[in-house]
């Protein structure tokens, strides 16, 4: 606790608060965050956005820095006064973007606890090379010395965070996401409702996939492997969810291949279940990932997968009873080839999705993924108050 008298404040640092993984895992964070142990604060460096809607709770206040492009001091300076005038107990930057400004202004505003979160690539630097990419590596791992916790959101994040920030790793925690079950209602109807408006067929397959049209994403790679089912045994669609800037190239792209009837870009949806009902089987055609929380939804309605062997995603669809097959990242034909076999296999796929299900609601539910960070944030706090015992609280030696 921030003190005897009041809950701990939590500031969660992000760049910006638009469409995707991130904000999705800062939104659960906060509505779920118990108000008795903690206020959540979220700041934003740069802006807003419409993942605000997500936040469903009233109480979660949303400040705006105002950061411009590149390194803006100015917005280190407004983010050190808001920490101090909030009386910031615990920060919690996520991710490259907010790393060095939140290491700075947590010391110049003295709060006592700074937590970072890496999840997916880590340092941002998969399209960086040569000079750019060392002084990168120098400032992260400078970075990483000033920080009290490192979190990673699976094995494999921890692993590059370990290598790229040379730091220990007892100094690193993996939480790993968790995510509420999507709201379905009637499953049956909606079912119906969205495969209809993609004008399918009673026996078509849908596969579909949920994410921002980004090249990370590898859709480019997803849409050449739906190219290699055109003339498979049963007719095969594949429906993209959400929206980004390569939303046109990828059209063009399923245009070229004579494809464009059987590729459908929905958009962005407020409501994922209803879609997510429709699939037969679920795609992640990511070239990297840390772990996908667009999976661990899919897994929670039931869906069978087909992913890309980055991330977690190997974690979570194989095992000894898999719910789902692992195929090499940026490989059309072997992706084509298990999609074409499992759309063919029924029997498999029943059993495939039960044990997603399962496999959610007993390692991957919001719920435990929060009482993690609670349990986390708890002994922080206490572990400052220990090694600086005469400090006022919000004021570290």
């Amino acid at each position: 606790m921030g003190s005897q008298d009041r809950p701990s404040r939590l500031a969660l640092v992000v760049h910006t608060f638009g469409i995707g993984g991130l904000e999705r895992f800062v939104a659960r964070l906060s509505n779920h965050i118990d108000r008795t142990r903690f206020t959540p604060h979220l700041v934003c460096l740069a802006t807003s956005g419409e993942a605000s809607q997500w936040l469903s709770k009233e109480d979660v206040s949303i400040v705006e820095l105002g950061k411009r492009s590149g390194n803006d001091w100015r917005a280190v300076i407004r983010l050190t006064k808001l920490l101090r005038s909030l009386q910031i107990d615990i920060v919690q930057s996520h991710n490259w973007g907010t790393l060095l400004e939140t290491v700075v202004a947590r010391q110049l505003a003295r709060v006592p606890v700074h937590v970072h979160a890496e999840r997916g690539t880590v340092g941002s630097d998969i399209d960086l090379r040569g000079f750019r990419r060392v002084i990168r590596s120098w400032a992260m791992r400078s970075a990483f010395r000033h920080v009290d916790q490192i979190l990673a959101v699976s094995r494999s994040v921890a692993e590059r965070v370990q290598l790229a920030g040379g730091v220990a790793a007892s100094k690193i925690r993996t939480i790993e996401n968790g995510v509420d079950t999507p709201a379905v209602g009637q499953k049956d109807m909606m079912r119906y409702a969205a495969r209809r408006s993609l004008g399918l067929h009673e026996n078509d397959f849908l596969v579909g996939s949920v994410g921002r049209l980004v090249k990370v994403k590898g859709f480019e790679c997803a849409i050449a492997a739906m190219a290699r089912l055109s003339n498979a045994e049963r007719r095969v669609h594949f429906a993209i969810i959400g929206d980004g800037p390569e939303r046109t190239s990828l059209e063009s792209f399923a245009a070229t291949l004579g494809i464009r009837d059987v590729v459908h870009f929905v958009g962005h949806q407020d409501n994922v279940g209803k879609w997510l009902v429709a699939f037969d089987l679920y795609l992640n055609s990511s070239v990297s990932e840390g772990m996908s929380q667009s999976v661990l939804e899919a897994m929670a309605v039931g869906l069978p997968l087909v992913v890309t062997d980055v991330g977690a995603n190997a974690q979570l669809a194989g095992g000894e009873v898999q719910c789902g097959q692992v195929v090499p990242p940026s490989d059309p034909a072997t992706m084509a080839a298990a999609i074409q076999n499992l759309s063919l296999q029924p029997e498999s796929l029943a059993k495939m999705a039960e044990t997603a299900k399962r496999r959610h609601a007993n390692e991957f539910s919001v719920d435990r993924m929060v009482k993690e960070y609670e349990s986390l944030y708890r002994n922080l706090v206490v572990q400052h108050r220990e090694r600086f015992p005469f400090c006022r609280q919000g004021q570290p030696a």
